[in-house]
């Protein structure tokens, strides 16, 4: 997309939405509305992923409203990571703010985090979060033991994350210079080192509909994330090895004792229990070889992280990325 480097917004709102057609009208309203109070020169990018319902034809209908929003739709669904990678490419702001399209995210915390990043006290202003009370029980659950994974696996501390953060330009041109494919927004923005300013925020209940994360999609999300950030799953499985080892060293000491003293060999039970234990680390083992050669596997093909079905409100035609 050609862009007029003359004509750049100070701020860029990115904002993945999929499914969202419920409540995408009144978001946009409430966030042009507090941008129009504190950042008058601004444009909203909304990144419909592949959307099964009505979003696309709500987000039009929004563009005759506000004429600094501006679309653009996959020709499926790529996930919000790829969402994010969209946005981040098409924003032409000196800073660009990344947040949801469900409400969750609070629009009144955007003036602070301007104030911080032009003050120079951030380059990354990263909203942290204090209190979901709208989650459910089985959500929070989830969330805790995402974060304890990512702790545990990659070093990350990301309890209390969000994609909900300011990004400086300077960021943004360094996340879209790196090659991989695979992409992990949430670590990559603390992986690069830049000063960064927390600041905490409650989970404002959704404006309407569920939310879009399943289990499967959360435990997809976490595989990528930690086989992107940590070869420590592998140093377990050398650990595990080493471990089965010792185990078997002990089993031959203990059948030569029997041996030499003439004492009948027992013990079936325990030699079905070390059996199945280790060829169950066995195959767990070959699956986390697996998820990083389907990493590489990903990286190398090449392909595009999305294609655009249609792009709308900055005069430029339909295209692929």
């Amino acid at each position: 997309m050609s862009v007029d480097p003359e004509c750049k917004p100070e701020l860029s709102v990115v904002l993945p939405a999929f499914n969202e057609a419920e409540g995408i009208t009144v978001f946009l309203a409430q966030l042009t509305e507090v941008l129009k109070r504190c950042c008058p020169d601004f444009e909203i990018w909304v990144i419909d992923d592949g959307s099964r319902d009505a979003t696309w034809r709500s987000l039009c209908t929004a563009l005759s409203e506000h004429h600094r929003v501006h679309g653009l739709r996959f020709t499926r669904n790529f996930g919000k990571e790829a969402a994010i990678l969209a946005g981040l490419r098409h924003a032409r702001g000196r800073a660009v703010i990344v947040m949801d399209a469900d409400g969750q995210h609070p629009t009144d915390l955007l003036p602070k985090m301007l104030n911080l990043w032009r003050s120079g006290q951030a380059q990354i202003v990263a909203a942290r979060k204090i209190r979901r009370p709208s989650d459910s029980l089985s959500a929070r659950l989830k969330a805790r033991l995402f974060n304890g994974l990512m702790r545990t696996l990659t070093g990350l501390d990301l309890d209390g994350a969000s994609d909900f953060r300011l990004l400086d330009r300077n960021v943004v041109n360094t996340l879209l210079a790196f090659p991989e494919k695979v992409r992990f927004f949430r670590g990559m923005t603390v992986w690069t080192g830049f000063t960064t300013v927390p600041i905490g925020f409650d989970v404002a209940p959704r404006i309407a509909g569920n939310s879009q994360w399943s289990t499967a999609q959360l435990t997809k999300l976490a595989i990528t994330a930690i086989t992107s950030y940590s070869a420590k799953p592998l140093g377990m499985i050398f650990r595990l090895g080493l471990l089965g080892m010792a185990a078997a060293g002990l089993l031959l000491l203990q059948a030569l004792y029997s041996w030499a003293t003439h004492i009948a060999v027992s013990g079936w039970t325990s030699l079905t229990v070390v059996v199945l234990f280790f060829g169950s680390a066995i195959l767990l083992g070959i699956g986390v070889l697996g998820a990083y050669l389907a990493q590489i596997f990903d990286e190398i093909k090449g392909r595009p992280e999305f294609l655009v079905a249609e792009v709308l409100g900055d005069g430029q035609e339909d295209r692929r990325c």
